[in-house]
């Protein structure tokens, strides 16, 4: 059978190969003399502990420097497109993998990396401490999307300059304080894409000054360790936020939103049952010209279920009418609906105060239910809408 793969340039094989694991490209030197070099030309490196099967320190010293050998023996005329490390083995994990990590990040810098994923997903609380130096590639000039999990910085940033940076993920990060996370953000003049899942911050002053982003048009921030952080992000067109109401108890918002001015889509995300749809209304006010608004709440399945309908989420209308509901809200997508009070009355406000609404989508996942959303159904057809051409989906 005709080899058309082994056929193709060599740089569309790296290409190709690029789609693999590292351990899995370097592999493919066995199947002839034309494959045998080309691993060291994929521009993708993409080590995962996971491939190594670390049962033993045998195996997680050959993992160490396996990876560093793959690194050494690359071409080093070709510059790395995106460099991926995940570690999550904390039987095996000691101080050399950490002098490693550093000398492979160094390495992917000095190849002019545009893509940096690392991640240390271990079970403890306790973020790791990488030596300080682990922070070069702060100073990347070619770094335009970095990734990071489970890393502890110990010292403040002497200085961040990531001019290309336009994607900025960050999860269980620790800083020495919020000064040194305002100053990476500082350092991202032309961020387009941000991320934050707990941050967390050994000193400084709540009142640490952050500089809006000017070019950012995507944000996701959970709310629940990260709200700080909404005032930095106010200038963006879509952000999801997570769990924004996990503290509340007296059903009042502790929070104090900025104005979101330039702000079309939002997406609220909860990990437990929505209980309070006024705080949604009140947040609606600083989004004045939102155009869609989507809010995924999980599947609730127990016993007991029709009387958590019955008591749970009730609320009056407001006064005052969000300006976006008036004059801009074009899509509505509900999900996880299971018929509360609450749920049902928030659901009708917007059909009725939303002139301009297109599209009221809502969701139940009450496959074995059918005679309730039947019901549901029947309530929502007898809603007066405000207007006349919104296209009405339940599933």
């Amino acid at each position: 059978m005709e080899d058309l793969i082994s056929s193709l340039p060599e740089a569309l094989i790296c290409h190709i190969l690029s789609f693999l694991s590292t351990k899995q490209a370097v592999a493919t030197s066995v199947l002839s003399k034309r494959w045998m070099p080309l691993w060291r030309s994929v521009p993708t490196l993409d080590f995962n502990d996971f491939d190594y099967y670390l049962i033993s320190n045998k195996t997680y010293y050959r993992f160490v420097q396996s990876v560093s050998a793959v690194i050494l023996a690359r071409d080093f005329n070709q510059p790395i497109q995106k460099f991926n490390f995940r570690y999550s083995c904390p039987h095996f994990y000691e101080l050399p993998v950490i002098t490693a990590v550093n000398i492979w990040v160094n390495a992917a810098v000095q190849l002019k990396v545009q893509h940096i994923h690392l991640s240390f997903n271990l079970p403890s609380l306790v973020p790791l401490k990488p030596p300080a130096n682990l922070s070069s590639f702060f100073s990347c000039k070619t770094l335009m999307v970095l990734t990071l999990q489970g890393i502890q910085f110990t010292n403040p940033f002497s200085s961040v300059d990531l001019p290309v940076l336009k994607v900025l993920h960050l999860q269980d990060l620790g800083f020495p304080g919020r000064a040194s996370f305002a100053e990476l953000l500082s350092g991202c003049p032309i961020l387009e894409d941000f991320k934050t899942n707990r941050l967390y911050f050994n000193e400084g002053s709540i009142d640490t000054e952050f500089k809006t982003l000017p070019k950012l048009l995507r944000a996701h921030i959970a709310a629940e360790s990260d709200f700080f952080l909404l005032g930095v992000v106010n200038n963006v067109e879509f952000l999801q936020i997570d769990d924004i109401h996990c503290s509340l108890g007296d059903g009042t918002s502790p929070y104090v939103f900025p104005m979101f001015h330039n702000l079309t889509h939002i997406k609220l995300v909860y990990s437990n049952y929505n209980n309070n749809w006024a705080e949604v209304v009140e947040l609606l006010k600083y989004c004045p010209k939102l155009q869609v608004l989507v809010i995924d709440q999980p599947d609730v399945h127990f016993s007991g279920i029709d009387e958590f309908k019955e008591e749970v989420g009730v609320w009056q209308y407001p006064p005052c009418v969000p300006e976006c509901i008036l004059l801009h809200l074009k899509r509505c997508c509900l999900n996880g609906f299971i018929g509360t009070k609450g749920e049902f009355e928030f659901a009708r406000y917007i059909m009725q105060k939303a002139r301009f609404l297109q599209r009221m989508t809502i969701s139940t996942g009450m496959d074995k239910n059918q005679w309730g959303k039947l019901e549901l159904l029947k309530k929502f057809y007898l809603c007066t809408r405000g207007s006349a051409t919104c296209k009405f989906t339940f599933s």
